[in-house]
């Protein structure tokens, strides 16, 4: 059967380049940012070839945390997200005392260009456009809706390392990108990682900022603000320069092998849906995905992953999402009011 995840295939491959790494920086006591750190954070700056820092810190969601740090944002200030991600694009904005502020879905599954601005109120500061599934959002129209309005805008592009719009990677579009590293990532290390990618002039400021507020070259005595804990480990630095040299590669294998699906798919019920996924794989396509998940909306899910399973090659399937944040059960006490309005795009979608 093929599985949803089986890193061991990957990192098996890689793991006698990894024992260098890893003999190198025992051997060194280079546990904490050290020189794999910096060489990593400038490989990662030259792969996506645009005038931004890059910042190693601990998880994505350490990523946004600090990039709506750094936007001076107070509480009650309202930032623009779709409830249709994964927990930790609104948890960053619920921890920093910040209001999110629900935009439906469009048929591609991110957040619809279309119902912007109608949800931009006195208190907006921000949008967070979430790159899902290794798809872009419409960046050019969210740019243009932030300039309008003087918003702010951090890129939640934690699973779509690699993936671009207009030619252009994501996470360099808006203000702060925020980028995971997590292993079941198209790019990922042997534990937790994220970058931030910021375009502001508070590059070094963040630097410190993720090391408790200290100042490098470290003095223990001096400090410029009170910061956290949320450095990159030298180790997985170690791990993630030796993985980018392949990321290009696998990132193509991973779009023959959706090309393959949905060929395969034509003329199925989901017929519509791949032959979208097609078309963003023509080079004249604004899109440029790299299918961290390969998604599908069915009107039966369970009948289709029974589909999936009793063919001559088993493909195991699981559901992507189910519970939307503005409605899910154990997260309204955490959030205002008027976040459980109807989302019916959102809700729709939602297994």
């Amino acid at each position: 059967m093929l599985k949803i995840h089986d890193l061991a295939r990957q990192n098996l491959h890689l793991l006698s380049e990894f024992k260098e790494v890893l003999d190198r920086i025992v051997s060194k006591s280079a546990f904490i940012l050290r020189d794999e750190v910096r060489e990593f954070e400038t490989s990662v700056r030259n792969f996506l070839k645009e005038d931004v820092e890059v910042i190693g810190v601990n998880s994505g969601t350490d990523s946004l945390f600090l990039g709506l740090h750094g936007m001076g944002l107070r509480p009650g200030d309202e930032v623009i997200v779709p409830s249709r991600t994964y927990i930790a694009s609104v948890s960053s904005i619920v921890h920093l005392k910040l209001v999110p502020r629900f935009v439906d879905v469009g048929h591609d599954l991110n957040i619809d260009i279309n119902e912007i601005e109608s949800h931009i109120t006195e208190s907006t500061k921000a949008i967070m456009p979430v790159h899902l599934s290794g798809h872009s959002c419409d960046m050019a129209s969210i740019t243009r809706i932030a300039r309008e309005h003087n918003l702010k805008v951090i890129e939640d592009a934690a699973p779509t390392f690699g993936g671009k719009f207009q030619n252009r990677h994501v996470g360099t579009f808006g203000d702060y990108g925020a980028i995971s590293l997590h292993p079941l990532k198209v790019f990922g290390v042997l534990g937790d990682g994220g970058l931030l990618s910021t375009k502001a002039n508070d590059s070094e400021y963040l630097r410190t900022f993720r090391d408790h507020g200290h100042p490098q070259p470290k003095n223990e005595e001096q400090f410029i603000s009170f910061g956290v804990n949320s450095r990159l480990d030298n180790l997985q630095a170690g791990f993630a320069n030796i993985k980018l040299r392949y990321v290009n590669s696998w990132i193509d294998r991973r779009r023959e092998i959706a090309k393959h699906y949905s060929t395969k798919l034509l003329g199925t019920c989901v017929g519509s849906q791949v032959t979208n996924y097609l078309n963003n794989m023509n080079p004249s396509s604004n899109y440029f995905d790299t299918f961290s998940s390969y998604v599908l909306c069915v009107e039966n899910p369970a009948k289709f992953s029974e589909f999936m399973l009793n063919g001559e090659f088993p493909v195991e399937t699981s559901r992507d999402f189910p519970k939307p944040i503005h409605n899910h059960p154990n997260l309204q006490k955490f959030l205002p009011v008027s976040a459980s309005r109807p989302l019916r795009n959102t809700e729709y979608f939602a297994p």
